[in-house]
């Protein structure tokens, strides 16, 4: 038996992939062009909340697909990038830790994340794309995080300090290319009866 979704699901998938490449679109070319901008704390938690609202769903979605096919270890990576993006955007935009513990439990975080998004790559490639419709879909959205991982770790070495801001900001904007494949797992998931 396949995986299915209503038609209100796959709607709500399609409108929290667009929102979150919006976002990111938005977000990256107004620091890009407005520069190093401190924002409003109300705002930024604001936000990253609705971020984490519309990046949660979909991320729950992925888990869902992964335990519907008894795929444990693809869900626990799913839901181990989800928990470690909620904690970074949660220490960002708190003050209650000094500057040293914020900064090296975001290592961490970062470090969980990178190595959690790996055996998600991983083990996608292990996956037969025959049996799991939708699955290729996933497996193309771990892959359009790699640009990010691989630009954001040299930009920086081939950029002036004075420039590496907004260098960092165009990098970015690579992270909206996962979600154009979270719109495509949508499409390609079967509706439900």
């Amino acid at each position: 038996m396949e995986y299915t979704i209503s038609k209100t699901k796959r709607n709500i998938i399609i409108l929290s992939s667009s929102f979150l490449i919006l976002y990111v679109l938005v977000i990256g070319l107004f620091f890009f062009y407005k520069g190093p901008t401190q924002l409003d704390p109300t705002q930024l938690v604001i936000q990253n909340i609705i971020y984490i609202i519309f990046y949660g769903y979909l991320m729950l979605v992925f888990v869902d697909f992964f335990r519907y096919y008894k795929l444990k270890v693809l869900g626990i990576s799913i839901l181990t990038i989800l928990i470690m993006e909620v904690i970074s955007r949660v220490i960002q935009n708190t003050n209650i830790l000094d500057l040293t513990e914020a900064r090296t439990i975001l290592f961490a975080t970062n470090v969980i994340w990178i190595i959690a998004t790996i055996i998600l790559v991983i083990f996608l490639f292990q996956t037969k794309k025959e049996e799991y419709p939708g699955i290729l879909s996933i497996r193309k959205y771990a892959i359009g995080m790699i640009p990010f991982f691989v630009l954001g770790a040299t930009v920086p070495l081939f950029v002036k300090p004075d420039n590496v801001f907004a260098a960092l900001q165009l990098v970015v904007l690579t992270l909206a290319i996962p979600y154009i494949f979270t719109i495509d797992f949508a499409m390609k998931v079967s509706l439900k009866e």
